[in-house]
């Protein structure tokens, strides 16, 4: 009889104990869920303010537009050509270098010295064509932008010249809509590049390419630079924080101030 009733009082009090730890895992799991989705959360609204704050913080010092400089294009034989601005004259030519290699040198003749970029090319690679020349009236530097053209593609490279060392700045490469494939449409009439305390920016209408496509993996090469959207523009941002006279890419191609490179014994003279 005693059993019985011990028996009866054991699963009365300890029941509930198993009920209640039960429980207890049961809320921790949810609370420990429910953390893990919050931070998850925070770290999203983070980052979503973060690009909020760099693209507020480019379109606040949008101002400082670069002023684009008038220049003549002279006849040449492409891929090659010569342009004629009002203190500067900028010509290319690809040269045949030791076995298979090809190099195209772009020659820049300012005012006060001649400056030249050589960039290593393969059958991957894009040639440049004819750039447009931007000034800077507060900080007296050039940028030089060379478009880069395709079938169904475009694009380009930037250069900053300052302090009489050629910078590569960036490069990207983008596909247009299929409406724009066959157009003819002139960088200088959809495009304005900013200057930054230490920054470009390229400001480009949204509605002439395609943002996201398969085949930008083609071009891992192109992608330097931060892209965002907004009101139908979007702002491709180049850092000009840390830039170095010279760029060895991925692929082993490299271009940058082709004087600089072989004083500092980067690359040989281009025989």
């Amino acid at each position: 009889m005693h059993k019985f009733l011990y028996l009866i009082i054991s699963v009365l009090v300890f029941n509930p104990l198993q009920f209640c730890k039960g429980q207890d895992k049961d809320e921790k799991k949810q609370t420990e869920t429910s953390e893990r989705f919050e931070k998850l959360a925070i770290k999203k609204i983070y980052r979503k303010t973060k690009q909020a704050d760099q693209i507020n913080q480019v379109l606040q010092k949008e101002p400082f537009e670069l002023i684009k400089i008038n220049c003549e294009p002279e006849k040449s034989d492409s891929p090659n050509y010569t342009l004629k601005c009002y203190n500067i004259k900028i010509s290319n030519t690809v040269l045949e270098g030791n076995g298979n290699n090809k190099y195209e040198l772009v020659t820049i003749s300012f005012k006060d010295i001649e400056k030249a970029i050589i960039r290593k090319i393969n059958n991957e690679d894009m040639k440049t064509s004819t750039p447009l020349i931007y000034f800077s009236s507060k900080s007296k530097n050039h940028i030089i932008f060379f478009p880069i053209d395709g079938d169904n593609h475009f694009g380009w490279k930037i250069y900053l010249y300052k302090n009489k060392i050629l910078y590569p700045v960036g490069q990207r490469v983008m596909y247009w809509k299929p409406e724009y494939e066959e157009s003819n449409i002139n960088y200088s009439d959809i495009l304005k590049i900013y200057e930054l305390k230490d920054s470009i920016s390229v400001k480009i209408p949204s509605k002439y390419f395609i943002e996201k496509d398969s085949d930008y993996k083609n071009y891992p090469n192109y992608l330097d630079g931060k892209q965002f959207s907004k009101n139908g523009l979007s702002y491709y941002i180049f850092s000009t924080n840390k830039l170095d006279f010279y760029k060895k890419y991925d692929n082993n191609l490299f271009e940058g101030d082709y004087n600089k490179m072989i004083n500092s014994k980067i690359i040989n003279v281009i025989k």
